[in-house]
């Protein structure tokens, strides 16, 4: 009777413990906040970041497609300011992490909204990946920010008809070496962050990674031919001239 008893114990135990982990490591919707639009938006607030921010889904509808992708409200007065500043036909460059929320909250387009399958090492939820898009584009977009000469930036720009670059200080801080790295670079020639950096720190840049365009961008150096047109703590917006 004691063994069966111990037996009972320990599977009780092991289930209270699966049980734990299911509700520790399995997000929570806290929320939902429907944002309509022309795509008829929603987000799926599931928590906060290390940084406070609140996360989660955004979830939209186009051309009776339902897209999901990541959500971030670091992001939230650039997409208003999106939507009230630029036209309805515009294309923005960005990095594949913010390519939903400038789709699905603004109705704006943009080059990738989706890592390529080739990218998908980079991704610190692969399981939330449903859609890819071409690891071509994915290419063009790391060699635009990359790129020493704005020229190559503009040519790429042009090419899908962009007019808009947006970069986050996220960019310039922990995607910095997987946006080096998928352009073809060496990342520790242009950045080596501290194990603390999240977000752009220009000390973490080598004299190399101080002449791309992550690095101009976020650092105020004046680039001919764009011109900023937002700015926060967070986000900088610039217009191809």
């Amino acid at each position: 009777m004691k063994r069966i008893y111990l037996i009972a114990i320990i599977i009780s135990i092991i289930l209270a413990a699966a049980l734990i982990g299911y509700y520790l490591l399995t997000p929570r919707v806290l929320k939902e906040e429907f944002i309509g639009g022309k795509y008829n938006a929603k987000i799926i607030i599931e928590g906060f970041d290390e940084r406070g921010f609140i996360g989660g889904e955004i979830v939209y509808t186009q051309n009776g497609t339902e897209h999901r992708g990541f959500y971030s409200s670091f992001l939230n007065s650039t997409l208003l300011w999106i939507k009230a500043n630029t036209p309805e036909d515009a294309v923005f460059l960005n990095w594949w992490d913010y390519g939903h929320m400038i789709v699905g909250y603004t109705s704006r387009g943009t080059i990738i909204r989706n890592p390529s399958r080739e990218a998908l090492s980079s991704v610190s939820a692969p399981d939330k990946i449903a859609e890819f898009d071409s690891n071509e584009r994915l290419v063009d977009v790391a060699k635009a920010l990359t790129a020493a000469d704005p020229n190559l930036t503009k040519f790429i720009m042009n090419k899908y008809s962009v007019s808009y670059i947006l970069i986050t200080t996220e960019d310039g801080g922990e995607k910095a070496p997987w946006i080096y790295q998928f352009a073809g670079f060496n990342q520790t020639q242009y950045v080596q962050l501290s194990s603390s950096s999240i977000t752009f720190n220009p000390q973490d840049y080598t004299d190399l990674g101080k002449q791309t365009m992550i690095f101009r961008l976020l650092n105020d150096t004046g680039i001919e031919g764009f011109t900023q047109v937002y700015s926060d703590e967070n986000v900088k917006v610039f217009k191809l001239n």
